[in-house]
């Protein structure tokens, strides 16, 4: 089950680990628009870039202006999806709601599925993340037109260490 909320309030959970609070500190500088790392979003045109955060994590920074895609589950790594500027409408479901599109492709890392009247969605603006695990089935579209900022990190699942 995806866990969404502001940055600041999610900190807790990334006290579990190392790697965690690593994550969690690259995510505070990316939002810090006085950070040299956040600038160098903002001053980007439409791309993405990936960086190596170590531990087996990859920050995908994407600046791009989206329309909705199609919904995708992994089941190597989890998401952690944070909106820098802009806002985002993320559609979710789970997988098991949906008809599969395209069987899992171990390359990718993905499975893709048709959308259907079970997902749901959640508006996403500065300083939200959302936490998506493997039987979150997600994409994003555009709130308003214009550039969105964000960060997309792939951490291993093995990492991860939620439990209520």
């Amino acid at each position: 089950m995806a866990v969404i909320g502001k940055l600041d309030s999610l900190a807790s959970l990334f006290s579990k680990t190392q790697e965690l609070e690593n994550l969690y500190t690259y995510l505070k500088q990316i939002c810090d628009p006085k950070h040299p790392s956040c600038q160098a979003l903002l001053q980007r045109q439409a791309s993405s870039m990936v960086k190596e955060l170590g531990s087996g994590m990859c920050a995908i920074e994407i600046v791009y202006s989206p329309e909705l895609g199609t919904l995708e589950t992994h089941k190597e790594c989890v998401d952690f999806l944070l909106v820098v500027m802009g806002g985002e409408i993320l559609h979710l479901a789970d997988k098991t709601d949906l008809s599969v599109l395209t069987p899992y492709n171990p390359e990718k890392d993905q499975e893709t599925y048709t959308h259907n009247s079970l997902c749901y969605q959640v508006p996403l603006h500065a300083g939200m993340l959302a936490i998506l695990f493997p039987n979150d089935a997600h994409t994003t579209e555009a709130k308003k037109p214009g550039l969105i900022y964000k960060v997309v990190v792939k951490v291993p699942a093995s990492l991860i260490k939620f439990k209520l």
